[in-house]
């Protein structure tokens, strides 16, 4: 297993989802993401979405910060070469797709897969899996 952080970041003054109804566009978010990491990893589950919007400037203008946390299986990751780069890079691909359609033009500022370490106490050592 692997964690995933994604953060991703949209402007603009309209969105296909509303300001008001943060709660309800993390719970989209979370599904939709879930089948898009299931897709290419065969096993995920998404920790955490957080999205927050900046107040409107006068123009109207909005920032919409996304933060996503998830698990992911690497022994089926479905693009190769599996690399960590690769991986990011199909994630955020895919990732952006998405959140485009639902709040315009999207950044994804990071995509980090970090290995999911186990702390050995017998040996004092930690063992990471990537």
């Amino acid at each position: 297993m692997c964690h995933l952080h994604i953060q991703a970041q949209s402007y603009g003054r309209v969105f296909e989802v509303l300001p008001e109804e943060v709660e309800g566009t993390e719970l989209m978010v979370e599904e939709t993401v879930s089948h898009i990491l299931l897709d290419l990893f065969g096993e995920a589950m998404v920790d955490d979405v957080t999205i927050h919007f900046s107040p409107a400037s006068r123009m109207g203008q909005r920032d919409c910060f996304i933060q996503i946390q998830a698990q992911c299986s690497l022994q089926s990751f479905s693009v190769l070469p599996l690399t960590k780069e690769t991986m990011e890079f199909a994630v955020g691909e895919r990732v952006r797709s998405l959140l485009k359609e639902l709040f315009g033009p999207v950044t994804i500022e990071s995509v980090m897969v970090q290995p999911f370490c186990i702390n050995d106490s017998e040996e004092k050592s930690v063992w990471c899996h990537i």
